[in-house]
């Protein structure tokens, strides 16, 4: 992990109700990205890699992920190439599918707002908000409409939705 950037990531995370994703990019100019994420084997914390594209551009970062709590973590984070990329494929970990979403992007009232579209959902997405302390301040938009808080909730990551669709329970 010595290559890589290390920060602790703190986000709030909602089970929204499906957005009108059109009103959304327009109205905040929400940026669209596909992502493809895939977990691998590892010893130490999630480890996966994702490929993400937006417009023109196709970007591959590895991302280890060591909890401290349910809304927090250690995020160590490096920029791969396209071959290194496909290389980690090998290291795939077989419990797991890989998570296929696409990524509204969006700032609002002074925060990222990233709103995941996921293609196994129809009536829901998830809504995350990065913050830079617990007691930080933040707001919602008012088209979104919010289902649950669930930031301390392991059924709404990733890696566990990952499990979930490898075991066709998504």
């Amino acid at each position: 992990m010595e290559d890589m950037k290390m920060q602790i990531e703190l986000e709030k995370k909602f089970l929204i109700e499906y957005p009108k994703l059109n009103l959304i990019i327009d109205k905040y100019n929400a940026v669209k990205y596909e992502i493809e994420q895939i977990y691998l084997l590892s010893n130490e914390g999630s480890r996966r890699i994702r490929r993400c594209k937006a417009a023109n551009e196709t970007v591959y970062i590895e991302t280890i992920k060591v909890r401290i709590n349910g809304s927090k973590c250690y995020e160590y984070e490096r920029e791969l190439s396209a071959e290194e990329y496909e290389e980690f494929k090998e290291e795939a970990d077989p419990n797991r599918s890989p998570i296929i979403k696409e990524r509204y992007v969006f700032p609002y009232k002074n925060k990222v707002m990233e709103m995941d579209v996921y293609p196994f959902w129809k009536d829901k997405a998830v809504l995350e908000i990065e913050l830079e302390s617990e007691e930080d301040e933040y707001f919602i938009p008012e088209e979104i409409k919010i289902i649950k808080d669930v930031s301390n909730s392991r059924k709404y990551k990733n890696a566990q939705l990952a499990a979930a669709l490898k075991n066709g329970e998504l």
